[in-house]
């Protein structure tokens, strides 16, 4: 099963690098959701190279999984983004952090756990 979490609140980009890390109110958020959502064990977790999504899905999975980061989740690459998908174990309890224009992408191509 794919468990879709939609990448937590960014700080704002003081780098000036479009890449800003998760913003105070974005952690918190990320603890609440991880407390309503205890109980499911992810067996494999993805995101893109963005701070916000691999920083949210730290804040969800801790030191129980290794985060794996794909550049298939950076962009918003339709074909891309469902042959990564495709790809994927069917019998794994699978997290996905990421942007809302890939999560609705993943939404309208494969059955799935929205979690919030």
């Amino acid at each position: 099963m794919i468990y879709l979490v939609n990448s937590f609140k960014e700080d704002k980009d003081t780098t000036g690098n479009n890449n800003p890390p998760l913003s105070e109110e974005g952690v918190e958020y990320g603890k609440k959701l991880k407390l309503r959502n205890n109980a499911i064990k992810f067996d494999m977790c993805y995101t893109s190279f963005k701070l916000k999504d691999f920083g949210s899905a730290l804040i969800l999975i801790g030191d129980k999984l290794i985060v794996k980061r794909t550049h298939s989740l950076d962009n918003s690459e339709k074909e891309e983004i469902i042959t990564f998908i495709k790809s994927l174990p069917k019998d794994k309890s699978i997290l996905i952090v990421a942007s809302n224009r890939v999560i609705s992408i993943i939404k309208n191509n494969f059955e799935f756990i929205e979690l919030k």
